[in-house]
Protein backbone atom coordinates (compact mmCIF):
# COMPACT_ATOMS: atom_id res chain seq x y z
CA UNK A 1 0.00 0.00 0.00
CA UNK A 2 2.77 2.72 0.58
CA UNK A 3 4.77 1.79 -2.40
CA UNK A 4 1.31 2.32 -4.33
CA UNK A 5 1.34 5.45 -2.62
CA UNK A 6 4.61 6.57 -3.28
CA UNK A 7 4.56 5.47 -6.69
CA UNK A 8 1.42 7.09 -7.68
CA UNK A 9 2.38 10.64 -6.30
CA UNK A 10 5.41 10.26 -8.72
CA UNK A 11 3.36 9.82 -11.80
CA UNK A 12 0.83 12.43 -10.67
CA UNK A 13 4.05 14.65 -9.87
CA UNK A 14 6.06 13.81 -13.20
CA UNK A 15 2.91 14.12 -15.13
CA UNK A 16 2.26 17.58 -13.48
CA UNK A 17 5.70 18.55 -14.85
CA UNK A 18 4.86 17.65 -17.97
CA UNK A 19 1.54 19.20 -19.02
CA UNK A 20 3.16 22.63 -18.28
CA UNK A 21 0.16 24.77 -19.00
CA UNK A 22 0.57 28.54 -19.67
CA UNK A 23 -0.15 29.18 -16.51
CA UNK A 24 2.71 27.14 -15.22
CA UNK A 25 5.10 28.88 -12.81
CA UNK A 26 7.97 27.93 -10.56
CA UNK A 27 9.48 29.24 -7.04
CA UNK A 28 11.52 28.67 -3.97
CA UNK A 29 10.22 28.68 -0.56
CA UNK A 30 11.48 28.12 3.20
CA UNK A 31 10.62 28.88 7.09
CA UNK A 32 10.97 26.98 10.35
CA UNK A 33 9.60 23.57 10.82
CA UNK A 34 8.26 22.77 14.47
CA UNK A 35 8.04 18.95 14.08
CA UNK A 36 6.76 16.57 16.91
CA UNK A 37 6.05 12.80 17.10
CA UNK A 38 3.03 11.04 17.81
CA UNK A 39 2.76 7.69 20.12
CA UNK A 40 0.88 4.86 20.06
CA UNK A 41 -1.02 4.54 23.89
CA UNK A 42 0.95 1.35 24.01
CA UNK A 43 4.00 3.30 23.33
CA UNK A 44 4.45 4.77 26.88
CA UNK A 45 6.07 7.84 25.58
CA UNK A 46 7.42 10.75 27.53
CA UNK A 47 6.36 14.38 27.10
CA UNK A 48 7.81 15.52 24.30
CA UNK A 49 9.04 19.24 23.03
CA UNK A 50 8.92 20.24 18.94
CA UNK A 51 12.43 20.70 17.20
CA UNK A 52 12.77 23.95 15.20
CA UNK A 53 14.61 23.37 12.53
CA UNK A 54 14.87 25.26 9.00
CA UNK A 55 13.64 23.82 6.27
CA UNK A 56 13.16 24.29 2.41
CA UNK A 57 12.74 23.56 -1.11
CA UNK A 58 11.21 24.02 -4.65
CA UNK A 59 7.63 24.22 -5.78
CA UNK A 60 5.87 24.10 -9.37
CA UNK A 61 2.61 26.31 -9.81
CA UNK A 62 0.23 24.84 -12.85
CA UNK A 63 -2.65 27.45 -12.69
CA UNK A 64 -6.00 26.25 -13.48
CA UNK A 65 -8.46 29.61 -13.07
CA UNK A 66 -9.80 29.90 -9.46
CA UNK A 67 -7.73 26.36 -8.53
CA UNK A 68 -4.22 25.17 -8.99
CA UNK A 69 -1.75 21.82 -8.66
CA UNK A 70 0.96 22.61 -6.35
CA UNK A 71 3.91 19.67 -6.54
CA UNK A 72 6.73 20.49 -4.37
CA UNK A 73 10.31 19.06 -3.87
CA UNK A 74 10.94 19.75 0.17
CA UNK A 75 14.04 18.87 2.31
CA UNK A 76 12.68 19.09 6.25
CA UNK A 77 13.82 17.66 9.77
CA UNK A 78 11.04 15.53 11.75
CA UNK A 79 11.20 14.54 15.31
CA UNK A 80 10.87 15.66 18.64
CA UNK A 81 12.78 16.56 21.98
CA UNK A 82 12.88 15.13 25.57
CA UNK A 83 14.07 17.27 28.14
CA UNK A 84 14.64 17.07 31.43
CA UNK A 85 17.10 20.13 33.02
CA UNK A 86 19.83 20.10 32.16
CA UNK A 87 19.42 16.65 30.31
CA UNK A 88 18.23 16.01 26.95
CA UNK A 89 17.41 13.78 24.06
CA UNK A 90 16.29 14.96 20.19
CA UNK A 91 15.33 12.49 17.61
CA UNK A 92 16.61 14.32 14.25
CA UNK A 93 14.64 12.58 10.94
CA UNK A 94 15.72 13.71 7.65
CA UNK A 95 13.79 13.81 4.77
CA UNK A 96 13.20 14.72 0.99
CA UNK A 97 9.55 15.44 1.43
CA UNK A 98 7.07 15.71 -2.11
CA UNK A 99 3.64 17.05 -1.05
CA UNK A 100 1.03 17.10 -3.60
CA UNK A 101 -1.31 20.17 -3.09
CA UNK A 102 -4.54 21.06 -4.38
CA UNK A 103 -4.83 25.24 -4.32
CA UNK A 104 -7.75 26.98 -3.87
CA UNK A 105 -7.54 31.27 -4.46
CA UNK A 106 -10.52 32.19 -2.14
CA UNK A 107 -10.11 36.17 -3.32
CA UNK A 108 -8.43 35.74 -6.76
CA UNK A 109 -6.43 39.20 -7.01
CA UNK A 110 -3.35 41.07 -6.66
CA UNK A 111 -3.24 40.45 -2.74
CA UNK A 112 -4.87 36.83 -2.82
CA UNK A 113 -5.76 33.87 0.41
CA UNK A 114 -5.36 30.82 -0.37
CA UNK A 115 -5.95 27.81 1.44
CA UNK A 116 -4.99 23.66 0.22
CA UNK A 117 -4.26 20.31 0.98
CA UNK A 118 -3.05 16.86 -0.04
CA UNK A 119 -0.76 13.71 -0.12
CA UNK A 120 2.72 14.17 0.94
CA UNK A 121 5.25 11.28 0.60
CA UNK A 122 8.72 11.29 2.10
CA UNK A 123 12.33 9.48 1.94
CA UNK A 124 14.22 9.32 4.81
CA UNK A 125 17.99 10.00 4.46
CA UNK A 126 19.09 10.54 8.00
CA UNK A 127 18.20 8.93 11.55
CA UNK A 128 20.23 10.56 14.41
CA UNK A 129 19.87 10.23 17.77
CA UNK A 130 21.28 12.86 20.25
CA UNK A 131 21.90 13.84 24.21
CA UNK A 132 23.06 15.28 26.15
CA UNK A 133 23.14 13.48 29.37
CA UNK A 134 25.28 14.12 32.59
CA UNK A 135 27.41 17.06 30.82
CA UNK A 136 28.23 14.13 28.15
CA UNK A 137 26.83 14.89 24.48
CA UNK A 138 26.49 11.95 22.09
CA UNK A 139 25.14 11.05 19.00
CA UNK A 140 24.71 7.77 17.05
CA UNK A 141 23.07 6.42 14.20
CA UNK A 142 19.79 5.14 14.16
CA UNK A 143 18.41 4.83 10.74
CA UNK A 144 18.40 1.14 11.46
CA UNK A 145 14.95 1.85 14.15
CA UNK A 146 13.32 3.84 11.39
CA UNK A 147 11.55 3.07 8.22
CA UNK A 148 13.11 4.38 4.59
CA UNK A 149 9.54 5.74 3.80
CA UNK A 150 6.79 7.92 5.32
CA UNK A 151 3.43 9.11 3.77
CA UNK A 152 0.66 11.45 4.98
CA UNK A 153 -1.42 14.28 4.73
CA UNK A 154 -0.72 18.26 4.68
CA UNK A 155 -3.45 21.27 4.73
CA UNK A 156 -2.53 24.95 5.20
CA UNK A 157 -3.46 28.55 3.88
CA UNK A 158 -1.84 31.87 3.52
CA UNK A 159 -1.67 34.59 1.68
CA UNK A 160 -0.08 35.41 -2.09
CA UNK A 161 1.06 38.60 -3.05
CA UNK A 162 1.21 39.02 -6.56
CA UNK A 163 3.72 41.60 -7.85
CA UNK A 164 4.94 42.67 -11.89
CA UNK A 165 6.83 38.96 -12.34
CA UNK A 166 7.21 37.57 -9.39
CA UNK A 167 4.78 35.93 -6.77
CA UNK A 168 5.54 36.40 -2.79
CA UNK A 169 3.71 34.06 -0.29
CA UNK A 170 3.58 33.90 3.56
CA UNK A 171 1.63 30.57 4.88
CA UNK A 172 1.28 28.20 7.39
CA UNK A 173 0.74 24.49 7.46
CA UNK A 174 0.14 21.09 9.32
CA UNK A 175 1.33 17.41 8.34
CA UNK A 176 0.17 14.43 9.62
CA UNK A 177 1.99 11.36 8.94
CA UNK A 178 0.03 8.22 8.35
CA UNK A 179 2.72 5.68 8.71
CA UNK A 180 4.29 4.23 10.93
CA UNK A 181 7.75 4.89 10.87
CA UNK A 182 9.32 2.52 13.69
CA UNK A 183 11.04 -0.02 12.49
CA UNK A 184 9.77 -3.83 13.69
CA UNK A 185 7.31 -2.62 15.62
CA UNK A 186 4.72 -4.46 17.58
CA UNK A 187 1.26 -5.47 17.53
CA UNK A 188 -0.59 -1.85 18.76
CA UNK A 189 2.78 0.01 18.65
CA UNK A 190 3.57 3.03 16.80
CA UNK A 191 5.32 6.38 15.66
CA UNK A 192 4.15 8.94 13.55
CA UNK A 193 5.05 12.08 11.73
CA UNK A 194 3.40 15.45 12.82
CA UNK A 195 5.11 18.52 12.09
CA UNK A 196 3.71 22.31 12.13
CA UNK A 197 5.13 24.89 9.55
CA UNK A 198 5.53 28.29 8.61
CA UNK A 199 7.02 29.27 5.15
CA UNK A 200 7.59 32.16 2.33
CA UNK A 201 8.16 31.76 -1.01
CA UNK A 202 9.32 33.41 -4.22
CA UNK A 203 7.73 32.11 -7.09
CA UNK A 204 8.30 33.15 -10.69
Amino acid sequence: MKKLFIASLAVLFVAALLARPAAAGVGVKGGLAMPTLGFSALAEAPPLKTLRTPMGGVYFGLGLGLFSIQPEILYVRMGARMEETPDWMEYRLDYIQVPLLLKVNVLPGPISPMIYGGPYGAYLLKATGVSYISGVSESADIKDQIKSTDYGVTFGGGIDFKLPGIKLSAEVRYNIGLANIAKDAEAGYWVKNRCLMVLAGIGF
